[in-house]
């Protein structure tokens, strides 16, 4: 996005301020889908921009959801009930049934426990209806199921004819900084395929999986994502279970529609070195490896003032605490109060992985533009105050309980 736009959006909305590119977000989706071709499909995990679900949905194949809260957006939004996958490591019964008693089969869900298995079963005997499942295959740690008790389950699937076990699901991680560990897994995962077809006879049709592929947030990082997927198309197609493949990806698809706009609300010198205050904070952006401010990620200053005296800043928010560092060190040619600075890269987490009501902020605006749409607002500011205040909540008597009519 030019600056003479992104100076537009200050003047019009003020900061702080999100601002996501939908222009960048369908030239990103084309630009992977031709690397992929007809060898795999597109899941845009949901939980890295929750706002981007509308948009996601026309160029994507399929939406992750996993919480109660996504399933109310894609309600909401309208999201066609093909298009979800329903998934999450908790899966409540009651939210379960919640869910199936309104996509019914329409969507895919996940299976992340024999629990959660026994609780579909349970639905679909009652129902007579047939629900797709996806068994989550674990990586190691508290997600998904053992590849024995998917072994298990596979076995005893005729025991709920009404339960179709339709793929299996994998993800162990993102950010992954070799490609080679993506390898890896899929040779895993194709040695697994092929296990479960000769000891139970039962053939896997459809392979959910996340890369967790790298996005280069700070300066001297090399952007390998496009050459990443290169290879990891190469080694889908040296598998030997030959099923469909759906990759899930959140960051990679929404990192670089994202802007986040601050303001310097102060300038001061403590111990001979440059300090400015802005009027946003880690409560509202956050970079995946950043520590205390101590990388650079892609920034540019409005407006700018390349004729003046560079100087280092460290570059801190509005909260009170010292680990509000955005940037520890940053040459910037004459800074002021009021100037705003501009990070790049922030389509993906940032927007909700902050600490949003520590000291009762606002909640920033969050703005879209393309150049066929414009300029539209899609969150206005939100004060977060009475969410952490003490109020008076009818929520019925202790005595009427214990004591009603039964």
């Amino acid at each position: 996005m030019d600056m003479e736009c992104l100076e537009h959006a200050i003047v019009q909305y003020g900061t702080p301020l999100y601002i996501f590119d939908i222009d960048e977000v369908q030239k990103t989706v084309q630009e992977y889908r031709n690397i992929l071709g007809n060898k795999a499909g597109l899941c845009f995990a949901m939980k890295a921009n929750s706002f981007l679900v509308n948009q996601m949905e026309t160029v994507v194949d399929r939406i992750e959801v996993c919480s109660m809260g996504e399933f109310q957006i894609c309600k909401k939004c309208h999201v066609p009930p093909e298009k979800i996958l329903i998934s999450g490591v908790l899966k409540k019964r009651e939210d379960i049934y919640e869910i199936l008693e309104y996509y019914h089969g329409k969507c895919t869900y996940t299976v992340e426990s024999l629990n959660q298995f026994q609780d579909f079963a349970d639905w679909c005997e009652v129902n007579q209806e047939v629900i797709p499942v996806y068994l989550r295959l674990t990586s190691g740690n508290q997600f998904g199921i053992d590849k024995d008790v998917i072994k298990d389950m596979i076995e005893v699937r005729r025991m709920s004819s009404f339960l179709k076990i339709q793929g299996i699901h994998y993800f162990s991680g993102t950010q992954k900084k070799s490609i080679e560990n993506v390898r890896k897994e899929l040779e895993y995962l194709d040695q697994f395929c092929k296990e479960l077809e000769e000891e139970t006879g039962f053939q896997i049709e459809e392979l959910e999986y996340g890369p967790g592929i790298s996005v280069p947030y700070f300066e001297g990082q090399k952007n390998t994502v496009e050459n990443d997927l290169k290879e990891l198309m190469e080694s889908i197609v040296k598998m030997k279970w030959k099923g469909s493949v759906m990759l899930e990806m959140g960051r990679v698809l929404a990192a670089s529609c994202g802007y986040y706009l601050t303001s310097v609300r102060d300038v001061k010198q403590n111990g001979g070195k440059n300090y400015c205050i802005v009027d946003g904070g880690i409560h509202q952006m956050n970079y995946d490896g950043q520590i205390r401010g101590m990388f650079k990620p892609c920034l540019r200053v409005s407006p700018e003032h390349d004729t003046e005296k560079a100087e280092i800043w460290t570059v801190c928010g509005s909260l009170c605490t010292t680990n509000d560092v955005l940037i520890q060190s940053v040459e910037i040619k004459g800074l002021r109060v009021d100037n705003v600075l501009i990070f790049e890269y922030v389509g993906a987490y940032s927007v909700t992985e902050g600490m949003a009501l520590f000291l009762s902020h606002e909640l920033p605006k969050v703005a879209f533009y393309s150049k066929e749409m414009g300029w539209k607002l899609v969150r206005n500011e939100r004060q977060t105050y009475e969410d952490n205040m003490e109020k008076e909540i009818e929520d019925g008597q202790f005595d009427e309980y214990f004591n009603r009519v039964r």
